[in-house]
């Protein structure tokens, strides 16, 4: 009776990929929340997160955010402290009921970016200019701040 195949054995070792059949089908379920995700079918208030770039120059520090169709005055900067803030608003389009979307891969909503500023910065002086969907913000250094050689004895 020992050598008598076990049956519950042969039936795991007949269909190897019975146990991939069931994480496939939680891999499709999180795949189809990521794309709900990704086309705001999900809801309206997925937020935007907006590429940017800070780069130190001689007397300033010129922060620069990617901000594409969203308005001039859908953008406030704001300093508090040590902290530069920005925030954007990207409104859809009123849907025509004469017009059928398809799908959009279109971010739209609300989104706020703050940033940690070095105290030697002059906040009294500080300018954003918004062009072509990217926002600059220019952000002077103070005088103490501005780098010194130092001679070696």
């Amino acid at each position: 009776m020992a050598n008598l195949p076990n049956p519950w054995r042969e039936r795991s070792l007949a269909n190897p990929f019975r146990e991939f059949g069931r994480h496939q089908e939680r891999i499709d379920r999180l795949l189809n929340e990521l794309m709900e995700l990704r086309s705001g079918t999900l809801g309206e208030d997925m937020s935007l997160m907006p590429s940017s770039e800070l780069v130190e120059e001689e007397k300033n520090y010129l922060l620069k955010v990617d901000l594409p169709g969203i308005k001039k005055e859908d953008v406030k900067v704001e300093v508090e402290g040590d902290r530069l803030t920005i925030r954007a608003e990207r409104r859809s389009e009123k849907e025509e009921k004469s017009k059928k979307r398809y799908f959009s891969e279109i971010s739209y909503g609300s989104c706020m970016r703050s940033f940690a500023l070095p105290q030697s910065i002059d906040e009294k002086k500080v300018d954003a200019k918004f062009e072509n969907g990217v926002l600059s913000v220019t952000i002077p250094k103070t005088t103490e701040s501005k780098s010194k050689q130092i001679s070696v004895h």
